[in-house]
């Protein structure tokens, strides 16, 4: 068994255009804030020990959603940015900055069909990111993004 490419995809595809929104929105996070340097190394600070177990647990409604919207940022943040795999500017021009795929396309130098394949698996990289900083964190309220393949005989 390994990952649904297509349906992973979709899947991200869906909630960058609705869920995230909704989770910067209630986080209070500003779209200003989504490429600032200090979310760039918030991923720093991974080992959360039982009082911090314990105060994530406690966290009033307000904070509890800014917890989640950064847990969303740090998994986007956290995703590869190589010269041929770009995966993280990929998604953030298309899904944050609101680019167009030909706009992404001449800044990156890329083809279309190498966009459609870096976003795809872009979308995979993602979900899998997600995937960990949500347990990672204990954010187990946000969506797993990860369809599993079937097999179909």
């Amino acid at each position: 068994m390994g990952i649904d490419d297509i349906e992973t995809t979709k899947n991200v595809k869906s909630f960058f255009e609705s869920d995230f929104w909704h989770y910067v929105q209630q986080g209070g996070i500003h779209p200003n804030q989504l490429s600032s340097p200090q979310l760039d190394g918030i991923s720093a600070h991974t080992n959360i020990n039982g009082l911090e177990s314990s105060l994530i647990n406690q966290m009033n409604k307000a904070d509890r959603a800014q917890y989640l919207a950064t847990t969303i940022l740090i998994a986007l943040f956290d995703c590869s940015d190589f010269e041929y795999e770009r995966h993280k500017t990929i998604m953030h021009r298309l899904f944050v900055k609101h680019m167009t795929q030909e706009q992404v396309c001449i800044s990156l130098n890329f083809s279309q069909y190498q966009l459609r394949k870096q976003l795809t698996l872009g979308c995979i990289e993602f979900a899998e990111r997600l995937n960990y900083w949500r347990i990672k964190r204990d954010a187990t309220e946000l969506p797993n993004l990860i369809v599993e393949k079937t097999n179909d005989i």
